[in-house]
């Protein structure tokens, strides 16, 4: 598990670059910095929708959520649903996968949509992107493939066989953190 965020391994955590300066919901410069496109909701019921960097503390404190999250709340809800919890279980769990995925950067990067593995009534933790071809056929190649759900991997999902990606980074490698099952989602450019 992370130490600043549960659902990113550390050594998976993305910094942003020095384009940002300042978090865009408390104004504090000299602070690592964090992806975040998304909402902050004011306590005076206003919302401020241009975040783009946000700081450790105000992730983890203020009420922010991403931007177009009602797909990543799709998955959750029919995951759950296949899920052998009561209705009130499913509800809560859901509330509590919500408050998780709200408080965690837009690390990994997704391309086409948010989509972070479940496993375990959890969302399972970003642990890193192939960084040369033995990394990614370890990820890939006996590992579950992930899109929306489990899903079988198609023939162009095999990279020994069918080439490389374009970029090491449209293949995400995640891990549970109950089980240990391994999942990778790939969504190429």
């Amino acid at each position: 598990m992370g130490q600043l965020f549960e659902l990113i391994a550390d050594h998976a955590l993305e910094k942003l670059d020095d384009y940002y300066d300042e978090c865009h919901v408390c104004d504090q410069t000299a602070v690592d910095l964090y992806r975040y496109q998304g909402k902050l909701h004011l306590e005076n019921g206003e919302i401020d929708d241009d975040i783009y960097a946000v700081c450790t503390d105000c992730l983890l404190t203020k009420k922010l959520t991403h931007s177009c999250d009602f797909d990543y709340i799709r998955t959750i809800t029919n995951y759950l649903a296949t899920s052998s919890l009561s209705i009130e279980e499913q509800e809560s769990m859901r509330q509590i996968l919500i408050e998780k995925y709200q408080k965690t950067p837009d690390v990994p990067l997704f391309m086409q949509y948010v989509d972070r593995p479940l496993c375990c009534n959890d969302i399972t933790m970003f642990t890193g992107h192939p960084t040369d071809k033995a990394e990614l056929y370890r990820m890939t190649e006996n590992v579950i493939y992930w899109e929306k759900q489990i899903k079988e991997k198609s023939g162009g999902y095999n990279f020994r066989e069918s080439g490389n990606p374009e970029s090491f980074r449209e293949v995400a490698s995640f891990q549970c953190r109950h089980c240990g099952r391994n999942y990778f989602t790939f969504q190429f450019t």
